[in-house]
């Protein structure tokens, strides 16, 4: 795989990963262009609310349709694009006055490397039932209450059974004493096994459960034949990632301004 189609796989697998994030959100809409797609969720923050951008897009039919499908609603929304192919509508959204919401490298993991990582007292466990869905909830709304993102959020993101096990997503928690400490998620698609919602309760940090729990996602997605590992990485994980092994190939943005 060359750069290009790394690139263009990483791509694919998190353009789908917040898409199905999306759909299977409580009240979550979606609508969906050969340049661009938009997604709505309720209690969602601008982050969640995105507009992301694909090849071809254009600013003013991006800012119409976006128009259209947010009006009436009671919320902001931004536009993601990609450092590796979005230059000119990036910098035209800049000239327009938008600003940075937040940035993620773009991170992949080529192949196992066989690290082994068993922190003392963590059980992991695949999420098989309802328990295990109130459980991841419960752990997410907690770790990312961090970055901002509303508690009331995970209680629609988590909703569906759908959204902690299906046939390409596996949702992962780690226990201590019996009770949930830390999660990650599987997103497997286009041959990638995409890494998500990361986290670790406040109370729980710097014992190497993150990195476990991403271990367990990243070995689940070789084993169903992956040809890497894929994530957007938050300033908390980005160093745990890369002493993982992960490299930073791009960046995503997150822009926001008035359209």
């Amino acid at each position: 795989m060359d750069n290009r189609e790394l690139l263009r796989a990483m791509d694919l697998n998190m353009w789908e990963m917040f898409r199905e994030i999306s759909r299977l959100c409580r009240g979550g809409e979606l609508f969906e262009t050969p340049h661009f797609w938009m997604a709505y969720s309720p209690r969602g923050t601008p982050f969640h609310n995105m507009v992301m951008i694909r090849d071809g897009a254009r600013v003013e039919e991006a800012f119409a349709a976006a128009r259209r499908f947010y009006a009436g609603r009671d919320t902001f929304c931004s536009f993601w694009t990609r450092a590796h192919a979005d230059a000119d509508f990036e910098g035209e959204l800049r000239r327009r006055g938008f600003s940075d919401f937040t940035s993620m490298p773009g991170m992949a993991l080529l192949a196992d490397p066989g690290t082994p990582c068993a922190p003392a007292g963590l059980e992991i466990r695949p999420v098989t039932d309802d328990r295990g869905r109130r459980d991841y909830m419960h752990v997410t709304a907690e770790a990312y209450a961090i970055y901002g993102a509303p508690r009331e959020y995970a209680e629609d993101a988590f909703d569906l059974p759908e959204s902690v096990r299906d046939t390409h997503i596996q949702a992962f928690l780690g226990y201590v004493e019996g009770k949930p400490a830390a999660g990650a998620a599987l997103y497997m698609t286009h041959g990638v096994a995409g890494v998500g919602w990361v986290g670790t309760l406040p109370e729980h940090r710097k014992r190497g459960y993150a990195e476990a729990l991403t271990w367990a996602v990243v070995r689940a997605g070789f084993g169903r034949g992956a040809s890497f590992a894929n994530l957007q990485a938050s300033p908390m994980g980005r160093p745990v990632y890369e002493r993982m092994g992960f490299r930073t190939i791009t960046e995503y943005r997150v822009l926001v301004g008035t359209f």
